[in-house]
């Protein structure tokens, strides 16, 4: 079996430049881009010169849609509509994110220094670990920083990975990252630790197999060359090996009280109208300061509440958001006290 090892980017720059001529012509800053992020082949590259892309869009779109079919029902593409404007998280891990983000789009670049490859045989993918609560923004994030680097979000699908039988997952996961790493897309895994659940002890040969699958899972991943990113919402039952080989493990706190607030604001705003938003700020406000939700739970409670005041033919008011925040807090088995609701609804003493 022989190898042929990967372009560098400026054998890719000159193939781009020989095999679609008018590539000469695209602005320098989004061709840079495009043959740096876009780690392909020869047979790639001619293949979209046959098509005859006229500007370095057409050119984005054909290389994203012609490896989009690799993982097959493994995965599931995502959409990515959010930006930064719509992801509400603490300046710290936004930070974190932008970090990882400059990575993702230097990265080709730099792991082509032989210092760099010298140093770093192994482990030059950029894995992610995202923890916390359900509904803290875990996979909005992932949907911001593939749109923010331009890349494909593949959500892998666990039920297809993970098997009762000694050895299928890792086969499994295998045929997954072998894919992917000849595709120039983000994977996302979400609920990892269905995958990386903590070795234990050895009392027979099950836990013996169970041990060796995850430490071979362990493996793959540090050695998968592009870029993953795993959720989770425990953290405390992934294997302790992991996390610490990992440069980034952030975990999405709930939103504080001004962050709730931001939330519903926003919600409100796009899809009820500004006037309807002026109307229920004061209400809001209180409404934030009151209640401990997720980001998700808001999201939730304003569509239901959009839907009840559209029954009732009625502007949105606060009995219809009330109505919608009861039907996200019963799934915890919570409700609103008394208290806050005759506060919300004016009665108060």
């Amino acid at each position: 079996t022989i190898a042929i090892p990967p372009l560098s980017i400026e054998e890719r720059r000159n193939l781009w430049h020989r095999l679609v001529p008018v590539s000469s012509t695209w602005p320098e800053d989004a061709f840079e881009t495009l043959v740096k992020r876009h780690q392909v082949n020869i047979g790639q590259i001619a293949t979209i010169a046959e098509t005859g892309p006229e500007t370095v869009d057409e050119a984005n779109a054909m290389l994203r849609e012609a490896s989009r079919h690799r993982l097959g029902n493994l995965a599931q593409l995502l959409e990515c509509p959010f930006d930064w404007e719509d992801l509400i998280i603490p300046d710290w891990m936004r930070l974190n994110l932008e970090d990882f983000i400059f990575e993702a789009r230097e990265r080709s670049e730099f792991w082509e220094y032989d210092e760099a490859r010298r140093l770093f045989p192994q482990g030059r993918g950029l894995i992610a670990l995202f923890t916390g609560s359900p509904g803290t923004g875990k996979t909005m994030a992932s949907q911001v920083i593939a749109a923010d680097i331009g890349l494909d979000l593949f959500r892998i699908d666990l039920s297809s990975v993970v098997s009762k039988y000694v050895g299928e997952t890792s086969k499994n996961l295998e045929r997954i990252l072998s894919r992917g790493a000849q595709m120039n897309a983000v994977l996302l895994f979400d609920e990892c630790d269905a995958l990386f659940g903590k070795r234990t002890d050895i009392k027979d040969a099950h836990d013996r197999f169970a041990n060796t699958d995850t430490n071979y899972l362990l493996q793959a991943i540090e050695s998968y060359p592009g870029v993953a990113i795993l959720a989770s919402n425990k953290k405390e039952t992934i294997d302790s090996g992991f996390p610490r080989r990992r440069r980034y493990v952030l975990k999405f706190p709930k939103p504080d009280a001004r962050q709730r607030l931001t939330i519903w604001s926003r919600l409100i705003g796009e899809l009820a109208g500004e006037g309807r938003l002026k109307t229920l700020t004061a209400e809001l406000s209180r409404l934030s300061e009151s209640v401990e939700l997720t980001g998700a739970q808001i999201k939730f409670a304003v569509l239901s509440a959009l839907f009840v005041a559209r029954r009732e033919k009625n502007a949105l008011a606060m009995p219809h958001l009330l109505r919608g925040l009861e039907q996200e807090l019963m799934k915890e088995g919570r409700g609103i006290s008394r208290r806050v609701h005759d506060m919300m609804i004016g009665r108060e003493e």
